[in-house]
């Protein structure tokens, strides 16, 4: 049985959200997953593999996320690691996928991590989730309302990374 450590950063709690789902399916899968916010540090020692993943702000992963990969590089390049990304461009502009996934290219430059494999979703626009400053910029963008997860996204997203990562049924 694959052991597996699913660590995400969040600032509204959108993709805890997704870290979750993303466990009970690799779970149903025979894994035994730990999921854990990057501020708690977890330590990666002893996992089979990592998942990793973030919201977006100003089009750069939450802060304690991309610190918590960089001081965990060496384990982290000896394990299989998928890293995702929840933005709310995926829901607006899905054409942006390339954009969006692009956010993660200064943290593989920068600590040599490789992932197998880049999850995108979309997020949400809860306004009473987000700072005044946040719900500002998002009335200027005209940012859509309302929770744009797509779960069957997600599930088939973590299902054929599973295999990638040495989790299998």
């Amino acid at each position: 049985m694959s052991s597996v450590l699913v660590v995400y950063g969040t600032g509204t709690g959108c993709t805890a959200g997704i870290a979750e789902r993303i466990a009970a399916t690799l779970s149903e899968k025979g894994a035994q997953v730990v999921v854990s916010d990057a501020k708690s540090a977890p330590t990666p020692k002893g996992f089979d593999a990592v998942l990793v993943g973030s919201g977006v702000r100003a089009a750069k992963w939450h802060k304690p996320v991309t610190q918590w990969v960089t001081s965990n590089a060496a384990a982290l390049k000896k394990v299989p690691v998928a890293f995702f990304t929840t933005c709310l461009t995926m829901a607006d502009a899905p054409e942006k996928a390339d954009e969006v996934r692009a956010y993660t290219d200064p943290l593989v430059e920068e600590t040599g991590v490789s992932p197998v494999d880049i999850g995108l979703f979309a997020g949400w626009h809860e306004p009473a989730k987000f700072t005044f400053v946040e719900r500002t910029v998002l009335k200027m963008l005209k940012a859509p309302i309302g929770d744009f997860r797509d779960w069957d996204a997600i599930d088939g997203w973590t299902v054929d990374v599973a295999p990638k990562l040495g989790v299998v049924a």
